[in-house]
């Protein structure tokens, strides 16, 4: 990756065994606008109809991007739509995000997503650096190749070696850091998969992270994975996460909502997944790192900090990839 990719430049990896793209789901939350004003914008730029599935929950049909939904986010919402609950939730507008949610989406279609983020900003939405309260996130859900492909743990690995690394890279609102929805997964899961190294399998990701991460409050969330590789299996490693559903992607829950930035663009996101997945897919730095981590683990006190480790193996640059 460099900073003369073009938007959303390809993933090493991007297409699936059968030779279909990977795609990416997007979900955006912000803050500045009402469900019914996004639903009209959505509409005006991308075309298709309104529906309205309950007070706060509305999807757009037939647009460029396929379906979008628009919902108020919060679990409030799923009480229904009785009176007291409607009002509570009209008083905490602002505080609570609406949220966007598109299918699985082309490159073509991300990138018309990207400009029409930038239709939102010049309508008034806003993101997380608003103000104090408003944590709000972009979720991208990208398709994974295959549950038995080595290189889906692969980046598993990639991403557990170097998440602290990102997160220092990376500007992430205060608020969003000490809520507990993009927890980094902790130092005993990423040691054990560094244990067990590249090319491991799905059993052996999934049984250390029902013992380390039973959570879907993680920066990458892969839960949503387990339960589609294996249903049974699934709900005797996590029987209190029944209401997960599954699908072949990663969710990355880790960027802020920065909209209301002028500068800032979904494609900022994608290249530092990107990254995650350049690293998972060079066998050599991989190795290297995994290595160290391994070492790393296996000192006493006065060690180095083990993002001061990654930036040493990845050097200046990698560094310079980052946006």
């Amino acid at each position: 990756m460099s900073r003369t990719d073009p938007p959303f430049a390809p993933l090493p990896h991007p297409h699936r065994p059968d030779g279909t793209d990977r795609r990416v789901g997007v979900e955006i939350e912000f803050a500045g606008l009402t469900e019914d004003a996004t639903a009209t914008l959505v509409r005006d730029a991308l075309g298709g109809d309104i529906h309205r599935d309950a007070t706060h929950d509305l999807h757009v049909s037939g647009t460029e991007l396929g379906k979008v939904k628009i919902v108020l986010d919060t679990a409030l919402r799923r009480l229904g739509d009785a009176g007291p609950v409607d009002k509570v939730l009209d008083a905490l507008r602002g505080l609570i995000p609406v949220e966007i949610v598109t299918d699985p989406l082309t490159r073509d279609q991300l990138v018309q997503l990207d400009a029409f983020r930038d239709t939102l900003r010049r309508h008034g939405a806003v993101g997380t650096t608003d103000g104090v309260l408003l944590g709000f996130g972009v979720h991208l859900n990208v398709a994974i190749t295959d549950t038995q492909d080595p290189f889906t743990w692969d980046t598993v690995l990639a991403f557990a070696l170097i998440q602290g690394w990102l997160r220092r890279q990376m500007p992430i609102d205060d608020t969003r850091r000490l809520m507990p929805f993009v927890a980094p997964w902790p130092d005993a899961f990423v040691t054990e998969l560094a244990r067990i190294g590249p090319a491991s399998t799905l059993d052996a990701v999934r049984d250390l992270y029902a013992q380390h991460c039973n959570s879907r409050n993680h920066a990458l969330d892969l839960l949503p994975i387990f339960r589609h590789a294996d249903a049974e299996g699934f709900d005797r490693l996590f029987p209190n996460q029944s209401n997960t559903t599954g699908r072949p992607a990663f969710h990355f829950r880790l960027p802020d909502c920065r909209i209301d930035d002028a500068a800032w663009s979904l494609d900022l996101e994608w290249q530092r997944w990107r990254l995650v997945e350049r690293l998972a897919a060079d066998a050599d730095t991989l190795s290297a790192l995994t290595h160290k981590r391994r070492a790393w683990a296996a000192q006493g006190a006065g060690k180095p900090g083990w993002t001061d480790v990654v930036q040493e193996v990845l050097g200046v640059d990698w560094a310079a990839l980052t946006p």
